[in-house]
């Protein structure tokens, strides 16, 4: 069985060959109609030419066409089924008159991939920054070594030690106690007689403040 192909006849006028004709007929310029039309001067040379690859696809192709045919008082009907023969036509015989894929859209998924990535760095830059600043705020960590809870002594004095992070200022019963490089402190206190409240405090430049509370009772 043999494949049908539509075939266009050589004694009738093709559908730009009749934009051509009525266009000259009436001593009209592309140009002049293009701006009455509001439709690209290239589109309508295109429609005359039968220049499928300059012509937009789909519906655009086929409104241009009705336009213009309007506008030069022709059956658009006619010819938009004119230019469907035509394209039929055309991609029967020619092999290569499939789409070409554009050089820029291989760049699509190149661009695609960059744009994630510097989506990415930006993120990335946003939640270091938003770390650094919970850090820089955030009262830091501290640990009491000495002494225990609810201790009960017969000395008059006792030495508190504990341990902070190394940028962080540390008081006991507000007075300022020094750290060394490691954040371990250490500072001997006077008691006196029954129960002894002691508040050990830290606190970076810009943070919250840590607070941890001892009790100690000297008989």
């Amino acid at each position: 069985m043999s494949i049908f192909t539509p075939k266009r006849l050589a004694s009738s006028e093709s559908f730009g060959e009749k934009l051509r004709q009525a266009r000259r007929f009436k001593n009209l310029r592309i140009e002049d109609i293009s701006k009455k039309i509001n439709i690209s001067a290239k589109y309508l040379n295109a429609l005359e030419e039968e220049n499928f690859e300059n012509l937009p696809s789909g519906l655009y192709r086929k409104n241009f066409l009705k336009e213009y045919a309007n506008y030069l008082g022709l059956d658009r009907t006619e010819l938009t089924k004119e230019l469907e023969v035509s394209l039929v036509f055309n991609e029967s015989n020619n092999p290569f008159s499939q789409k070409i894929v554009k050089k820029s859209k291989f760049l699509v998924f190149p661009k695609i991939i960059r744009n994630s990535l510097i989506a990415l760095s930006v993120l990335i830059c946003f939640l270091y920054l938003f770390l650094y600043f919970q850090k820089t705020i955030s009262a830091p960590d501290l640990t009491i070594i000495q002494p225990e809870k609810n201790l009960l002594i017969k000395e008059t004095s006792i030495e508190i030690k504990g341990q902070t992070e190394k940028e962080a200022e540390v008081k006991i019963n507000g007075e300022l106690v020094l750290n060394n490089n490691n954040g371990i402190f250490s500072q001997t206190i006077n008691l006196k007689k029954g129960i002894n409240t002691v508040v050990i405090k830290a606190k970076k430049k810009y943070s919250q403040e840590s607070s941890v509370t001892r009790q100690i009772l000297v008989e």
